[in-house]
C-alpha cells in the first residue's frame, strides 16, 4: 500500500518529490480490466459483510503472533519477526494480542483509481525513480516487465529470492539498490 500511495502522491505533486523508491508497491498493472460498476459495488458490499463478521485473530504472546508471521515467510529469521510482532500489534483487553491493521483495508472500494488513472499519474512523475521488485513476490507488478516504460525516468531492478517483504528478506541487496540509485558509496553511507 505504501508504494502505491508514493506513486499517487508522486504524481499528483511532482513538484515535491526529487527522488522516488518504490518496494514491491506497483499493484495494479496498465492491462488490468475494470469490472462493470454493479459488479465491483457487489463485491465491495460482500467484503464488508464478511468483514463486519470478522473476528480478528488473537494469539496468547507475541512470541505466538511472531511465529505466525514466520509460518507465512519462511525467510523471516524468529528475531526480526519478534521484533515485527512487537510493534506491529497490540494488546487486547483479555491480554492476548491482535495485529494492528484495519481490517477494512482490505476491501476493494467500487470507486477507486483505475489503471488508466494510475498511468497519467505515472507519467507525470519528473524524479528519477527506482521501482525494486521482489522476484518471488505476490504481487503482479513484480512480474510486470515494461512497466518502466510508463515513466519519465524510471528504471525497474529485481531482487532474486526475496518475497513481498524484499527488504526483510534480502536487506543488504535492497540496500546496495538503494545506494546505488542514490549515487552513495557502497561503504561508509550507513
Amino acid at each position: 500500500m505504501g508504494g502505491m500511495v508514493s506513486l499517487i502522491f508522486s504524481g499528483s505533486f511532482p513538484e515535491k518529490v526529487s527522488k522516488l523508491v518504490v518496494l514491491d508497491g506497483v499493484t495494479m498493472l496498465p492491462d488490468t480490466p475494470k469490472p462493470p460498476a454493479h459488479e465491483r459495488i457487489g463485491k465491495w458490499v460482500g467484503q464488508l459483510d464478511k468483514l463486519h463478521d470478522r473476528t480478528p485473530r488473537r494469539y496468547a504472546t507475541l512470541e505466538d503472533a511472531a511465529a505466525q508471521m514466520v509460518l507465512h515467510n519462511k525467510r523471516l529469521s524468529r528475531d526480526l519477526a519478534l521484533h515485527l510482532a512487537t510493534h506491529g500489534a497490540r494488546q487486547n483487553e483479555d491480554g492476548t494480542y491482535s495485529w494492528k491493521f484495519d481490517p477494512y483495508q482490505r476491501a476493494s472500494a467500487p470507486h477507486r483509481l483505475w489503471p488508466d488513472d494510475h498511468v497519467a499519474l505515472w507519467s507525470r512523475i519528473t524524479c528519477p525513480t527506482l521501482l525494486l521488485n521482489a522476484a518471488e513476490s505476490f504481487l503482479a507488478g513484480a512480474r510486470a516487465a515494461g512497466l518502466e516504460r510508463y515513466f519519465p525516468q524510471a528504471r525497474v531492478e529485481t531482487i532474486s529470492g526475496a518475497g513481498h517483504w524484499l527488504q526483510h528478506d534480502k536487506p543488504q541487496e535492497v540496500l546496495g539498490e538503494i545506494r546505488r540509485f542514490l549515487g552513495l558509496a557502497e561503504h561508509g553511507a550507513g
